[in-house]
């Protein structure tokens, strides 16, 4: 998320569990050598993952993925990945049995030697796991040397707890990244909320949740001396988790931009920069992953790709990489808190069941 988020001055939305769960396949490829050293693939996977114990990620993943397949009436959540796989290629039946049991991933085989169709499927698969919002992930030109793509996909459609009125045309200007302020529509609301004005990272935080009492949108707004980029610089695991940990419920007078925001990304650099080279290279080790005439167990990663959105408004979110309603007629008294995002801010979707999260992104300005 830092590492995209900084390099773009632009609206921004990704999925970090979407690269997350692939990468942790990836990991799954790789294979401990004879003298029970980590190849240098496996070492600068597990080290950016984490992966200490793989039993425990794998363990967290069947967990998060079955309990995603449920059919829950609050909210949307569907998560998919998929191995598209050349014919001449046979993936180790031992992985296939891995990344299916544990990662919920399937396998279909495709012609890569007819870009075309091949380049079909796979975007016909993504469309229809994101309810056609994603239509091309792919184009027969980017397929070129290709022999396996692993695709994730998350869709999500929420509706807030506590909806905000509809008042047309709430027109209020924002102050951002163009060095002179827009008019954007805004949507507004008072009522009880988890808050607080973080000392630390210089920004307040704010809570909003979805029906369903698990997934929640958290807002990171800048203190006005202060700036996206100088708010990341603040943050690590340690600060941004002791941030979340000090929200309070409180009264707060909320009033945030309608956006929309469409974005894709070629994350090859940020994962280099984070220490993940090798997979790019000749010299990748992804044992596990393929065998067959012509692959020579020389398989490496050419790219790796993410096309995301999301919009809000007044109901709630749906993004694609929620019995009661609250309205309070309240907009004064001393314990009322303001946050009023009319300058950038950071956003992420987090199921809070399991500390996952799901979608990050930053607002620029809500109507480029």
């Amino acid at each position: 998320m830092k590492q995209v988020f900084e390099h773009q001055n632009s609206n921004v939305i990704l999925s970090p569990f979407s690269v997350k769960i692939l990468l942790s396949l990836l990991y799954e490829a790789t294979d401990t050598r004879l003298d029970g050293a980590l190849s240098k693939t496996q070492e600068e996977l597990r080290n950016v993952l984490q992966n200490a114990n793989v039993n425990e990620t794998r363990t967290y993943y069947k967990s998060l993925l079955q309990s995603a397949q449920r059919e829950i009436q609050d909210f949307e959540l569907n998560i998919a990945t998929n191995f598209f796989v050349d014919d001449f290629i046979d993936v180790i039946i031992k992985y296939q049995q891995i990344a299916n049991v544990y990662y919920d991933a399937s396998l279909e085989k495709v012609s890569y030697s007819k870009p075309k169709e091949a380049a079909n499927t796979i975007n016909n698969w993504v469309s229809n796991h994101t309810k056609g919002r994603l239509r091309e992930i792919v184009t027969p030109d980017g397929l070129d040397g290709a022999v396996i793509t692993l695709i994730n996909v998350i869709y999500f459609k929420g509706l807030w707890a506590y909806p905000f009125p509809e008042v047309e045309n709430n027109l209020k200007p924002f102050y951002g990244s163009r060095g002179k302020p827009t008019t954007a529509q805004y949507m507004e609301q008072n009522g009880q909320f988890y808050y607080d004005n973080s000392v630390e990272l210089g920004a307040q935080i704010l809570r909003l949740p979805y029906r369903g009492a698990r997934l929640a949108m958290f807002f990171i707004l800048p203190n006005p001396d202060s700036s996206i980029n100088q708010v990341l610089g603040r943050i690590n695991t340690a600060s941004f988790h002791t941030a979340l940990w000090y929200l309070e419920e409180q009264e707060v007078n909320v009033t945030i931009p309608k956006f929309k925001i469409d974005f894709s990304e070629q994350l090859n650099e940020p994962l280099k920069a984070m220490g993940i080279r090798e997979i790019f290279s000749e010299n990748a080790s992804l044992p596990l992953l393929a065998r067959g005439a012509g692959a020579r167990n020389q398989v490496r990663v050419s790219r790796i790709f993410q096309k995301a959105g999301i919009t809000i408004n007044e109901r709630g979110s749906e993004a694609y990489a929620a019995t009661e309603i609250q309205l309070v007629n309240k907009f004064g008294g001393d314990g009322l808190k303001i946050f009023t995002a009319n300058r950038p801010f950071i956003f992420f979707i987090e199921d809070e069941t399991f500390g996952t999260m799901l979608f990050a992104g930053k607002i620029e300005d809500p109507i480029l």
